[in-house]
């Protein structure tokens, strides 16, 4: 696209976001950072004439860099809410999140926020934050991210603050080259050029160098230019970067302790380092976490133990990991179940009487929400791990507290676990009813069928009338299912891609079409992309002998060299029947404009997309169903 017709567009786009607050007006009409700002919201969208009480969270971002997030106390009279915002000097954009019932009003796409103003102009790094909500937060005010708005945007905060142009370079680069702008490399190469010319004379002008020659893909340039950079700065910041990704790449745990015990010495000591201060809790759990990696649970325990950085949060969360992958071998339960006893101690404790300071980008509401979150998860785990130790009564309740308390009966693993130690600790006619339950709601998974129909064996003497038995319970949960696929229909013409197989093989989207294709995007490193894996072997054997059928496996955002050979081996490894093929340019998860992986597209005969689902909930049972509706 020609320069001018990007900048037209811009125009036009930031117009519409300007203007396209209809339901939605503040006082004053220019406000800087520091006033209290007053609005009107009349309620629209989702939450039109909504009897549901509103609730408004004002996220605000500014030179801090971390966003702060406060509840708006909002009055109403009849469908109208009036309130205020309290804006600090540092802030120069604050996004308003109108919601009711986990149900949002996102402005019809576009979100709500207000730019602040220095003077008559938008201050600087508000249409950066406003570029950043569209690419990365939109989620969160229910609005779908849009790096085409995110462009919009960031390239509007260049036009209007030249002089920041290098640091905002990179990320505007990376989203050119994720909209395929056939203009990326040409704008790569001229500013590669301006450097050369403008000269090298500080450090961040070789640094700004091989941040370009590694967008446009010349690693030789690249390493080239920080060689030259080592030689005149032989005391330059990049050792500390060297430093770093020296501890990053090491195997040797006991060689770790040794790069690790120095980082955080330095961090502590040396003003140089002092940026990287923030940082030093994760290198140390990165550093734990190889133990849990490695399954060598005695070295995991004695490095926890002698650990003095990390705050109870961060020892709990590793506890529960730690615990979570033991129980999954069945070895070593002991381990597991010391682990898990620390962090679901912590975690209950938090629950019930949180401590410490609250982020500051969190509401108290919804810290208090992670924290019960947080409870269930480890609950979870510890119920499993009693589970594997023949502990049934003991694990049971931290079950049920997660499950059923917490959970609402609407987190399929949870129930599955809940389901796994109600077999075992109560009498049949006590479970049965929840689990049908689960059934109704479309929240269980095989095992927990499994577990009634025991049930029913054991009351009927026979499995005769079973199937009808949980057709009928299924019934309510699959209409719902359908009733909302029908509004969620698509009628968008496919991308067409061409992408190689692990095999060598060029497969092309559009010479399949006349079949019915799913195209499910994802990544070896994908925990949630990796679980929803059993259900979809068993989606593939369900049409292995349909023809007009087709599943691909689209392996993308993956890191690292050997992209083929991980994913090869990953699917090999756990004997999967999937044909895979790569994305190894990112560019057709970008065409996709898909959000988060994994994602499941379902592509009609005639190359149109019907269906996007996006993530996964844990039950193998819901994801086979709604694949097969659709």
């Amino acid at each position: 696209m020609h320069m001018k017709k990007i900048l037209a567009a811009v125009f036009i786009l930031f117009a519409t976001v300007t203007f396209a607050q209809k339901n939605f007006t503040y006082t004053p009409e220019k406000p800087k950072p520091g006033d209290v700002i007053s609005f009107t919201y009349q309620s629209s969208g989702d939450l039109a004439n909504s009897l549901e009480t509103v609730e408004a969270v004002a996220y605000a971002y500014g030179s801090k860099k971390e966003r702060t997030a406060d509840e708006i106390v909002l009055k109403r009279k009849e469908y109208t809410y009036t309130g205020t915002i309290t804006t600090d000097t540092s802030h120069s954009f604050i996004n308003i999140v109108f919601s009711a019932d986990k149900k949002y009003d996102n402005n019809f796409e576009e979100g709500y926020f207000i730019q602040l103003y220095d003077g008559d102009n938008i201050r600087k790094g508000s249409y950066m934050w406003l570029s950043h909500f569209y690419q990365y937060a939109a989620p969160t005010a229910g609005v779908t991210r849009n790096n085409d708005k995110a462009l919009a945007m960031i390239e509007k905060e260049m036009e209007l603050y030249p002089d920041d142009r290098t640091a905002n370079l990179p990320r505007y680069i990376r989203l050119l080259q994720a909209l395929k702008k056939p203009n990326a490399d040409a704008i790569i190469q001229k500013e590669i050029e301006t450097g050369l010319k403008n000269g090298l004379e500080e450090e961040a002008d070789y640094n700004n160098l091989e941040t370009l020659y590694g967008l446009a893909k010349l690693p030789e340039q690249a390493k080239l230019i920080t060689s030259l950079k080592k030689e005149e700065f032989p005391s330059g910041t990049w050792i500390i970067n060297d430093v770093v990704q020296k501890f990053n790449a090491e195997k040797d745990q006991v060689k770790r302790k040794e790069l690790l015990a120095d980082i955080t010495k330095k961090i502590e000591t040396d003003n140089n380092w002092s940026s990287l201060k923030s940082n030093l809790s994760f290198y140390h759990q990165q550093f734990l976490f190889a133990y849990i990696n490695k399954k060598d649970w005695a070295g995991f325990k004695t490095a926890m133990a002698e650990q003095t950085i990390l705050n109870k949060d961060e020892e709990a969360s590793l506890y529960n990991s730690a615990a979570w992958r033991i129980q999954e071998t069945g070895k070593d339960l002991d381990f597991a179940e010391e682990f898990t006893s620390i962090a679901t101690t912590h975690a209950k404790n938090e629950w019930q009487n949180p401590t410490g300071i609250k982020p500051a980008g969190q509401t108290a509401k919804q810290w208090r929400t992670q924290k019960e979150s947080i409870y269930a998860m480890y609950a979870d785990t510890y119920a499993m791990v009693m589970y594997g130790l023949g502990k049934y009564k003991k694990g049971f309740q931290y079950a049920k507290d997660a499950a059923i308390l917490i959970e609402k009966g609407q987190n399929p693993e949870e129930n599955n676990t809940y389901a796994l130690l109600a077999e075992k600790a109560l009498p049949a006619k006590v479970y049965k009813k929840e689990l049908e339950q689960f059934v109704k709601d479309g929240k269980s998974t095989g095992k927990i069928k499994e577990i009634l129909k025991n049930t029913y064996v054991k009351s009927n003497k026979s499995d005769a009338g079973f199937d009808d038995y949980i057709t009928a319970l299924e019934k309510e949960s699959y209409l719902k299912m359908l009733a909302e696929l029908r509004k969620s229909m698509l009628n968008e013409i496919a991308p067409s891609f061409a992408l190689l197989d692990l095999s060598g093989k060029k497969v092309r989207i559009g010479d399949l079409k006349g079949k019915v294709v799913v195209v499910d995007f994802w990544a070896t490193w994908c925990g949630p992309c990796k679980a929803s894996f059993p259900g979809m072997q068993k989606m593939v054997n369900k049409y292995s002998n349909n023809a007009d059928v087709k599943f691909i496996f689209v392996d993308t955002w993956e890191k690292g060299d050997n992209k083929e050979k991980n994913a090869g081996e990953f699917i090999a490894s756990n004997k999967y029947s999937f044909h895979v093929l790569m994305d190894n340019e990112d560019k057709v998860v970008a065409d996709y404009k898909v959000d988060g992986i994994p994602t499941k597209f379902v592509i009609d005969k005639d190359g149109k997309i019907r269906f996007k689902a996006i993530g996964f909930d844990g039950s193998d049972d819901k994801l086979m169903s709604e694949l097969t509706a659709m």
